[in-house]
């Protein structure tokens, strides 16, 4: 996002607030400087987050199989960001990769693939390729590398830094099958792995899922944003505790249903209405004072957010001797990161009035009022940006 765009976002924030503050005939003596310095600075931080690279990359995929010393290595890239890596054009209006600009731009692709893209011993030389071929797949684009590798003591080593130059949190899902059957998610600090290692074990296989639901959840803007929007008007337990778990227990159930493919829903469809979820319970926030009965609504919206869940966790692959537990591990690693954003925003929250009252600063409802309609402008902000970009992406 350019600095014009925060700054029209921005602006747009403080207007939002202005209009609210009229219709709950706030004066400029409640500390209106304050108010806007709390929307700006939250709308700046969930813009920047979810903005943090000119280009926010899909997550691409790497099936290998292996069979003795022949390794062959099925990549899937989304066009759109082999566009942008590249400086190609792969794609028709509608994001869908045209045959003839694939065939026309297919040296700039292979090349790109190329150097970002090895397979070797570690320590040692790499495997050599002998062939390569690339396919339109929908958005996609498939290209299958083959390897030689001859036997060797040394660990056989697989890197990928495909889209880091574009995308500091890109990643890359590697699934391994034949003579081994594992899988390993790559990033900007984990560019590589070995694809000789034994089987993992349950616990092995738990914790990497584990932890895939916590930093799915961790880099995930939009569900923060929305889980703000929904607990800022917390005051006592009971509903808090009946809203998350609403939330929880509908997103586990299309979690597990669409993973399992009895229930599907388009990916760009689940985006659009994910962001649209955030605009309405933001909005809300402005005509409800409490969430007493709110937890309906979070269930309504988890069922979308399971969802999106799911559509990472097919992006990631899912061993299939150890279905269940992955799916239960990515499950309980988005409910402890959920757990974690919630806890530190209560406390977040509540240290803020403890250290106002300190200092001298009355806490009152009407206070707390506003700085949570405050933080539900940022979050609408946030909220229609996402859903305008999500539904003129092509």
């Amino acid at each position: 996002m350019s600095e014009g765009d925060e700054e029209q976002l921005a602006v747009s924030g403080i207007n939002v607030l202005g209009f609210a503050k009229r219709r709950a005939g706030w004066g400029p003596r409640m500390g209106s400087g304050f108010t806007c310095l709390i929307v700006m600075s939250l709308l700046a931080s969930i813009l920047s987050a979810g903005s943090a690279s000119a280009h926010q990359t899909k997550l691409s995929s790497t099936r290998m199989t292996i069979a003795d010393a022949d390794i062959t290595a099925r990549i899937e890239l989304n066009a759109v960001d082999l566009n942008v890596a590249t400086g190609t054009s792969l794609t028709a209006p509608d994001g869908q990769v045209l045959e003839d600009l694939l065939v026309r731009d297919i040296d700039a692709v292979r090349r790109y693939v190329k150097t970002h893209v090895t397979l070797g011993y570690e320590g040692g030389s790499d495997c050599v390729r002998t062939d390569e071929s690339a396919v339109p797949k929908d958005d996609h684009v498939v290209i299958t590398e083959r390897w030689q590798c001859p036997h060797n003591s040394a660990a056989l080593v697989y890197r990928v830094t495909l889209f880091h130059d574009i995308d500091p949190v890109s990643r890359h899902m590697v699934s391994v099958d034949g003579d081994q059957n594992f899988i390993g998610l790559l990033s900007v600090n984990t560019p590589q792995m070995s694809v000789t290692q034994s089987v993992p074990s349950a616990w092995q296989t738990f914790l990497r899922y584990l932890v895939s639901g916590i930093e799915h959840i961790a880099i995930g803007y939009d569900h923060i944003a929305f889980l703000l929007a929904v607990i800022v008007l917390a005051r006592r337990f009971w509903p808090l505790f009946k809203v998350i778990t609403a939330f929880t227990l509908a997103h586990s159930i299309t979690l597990t249903l669409a993973v399992l493919d009895i229930v599907t829903l388009p990916s760009r469809l689940v985006e659009m209405m994910i962001a649209a979820s955030i605009v309405y319970v933001a909005a809300e926030n402005f005509f409800v004072k409490d969430i007493r009965h709110r937890w309906w609504l979070t269930f309504v919206f988890g069922l979308i957010h399971g969802f999106g869940f799911a559509s990472v966790l097919r992006d990631y692959g899912l061993p299939r001797d150890a279905l269940g537990l992955a799916l239960a591990a990515f499950n309980i690693g988005v409910e402890v990161g959920q757990l974690l954003i919630v806890v530190a925003a209560v406390v977040v929250w509540r240290a803020g009035f403890m250290v106002a009252k300190a200092g001298g600063l009355v806490q009152t409802e009407a206070v707390e009022r506003r700085v949570s309609l405050a933080i539900s402008t940022a979050v609408l902000v946030a909220g229609l940006y996402w859903l305008g970009e999500r539904i003129l992406e092509v």
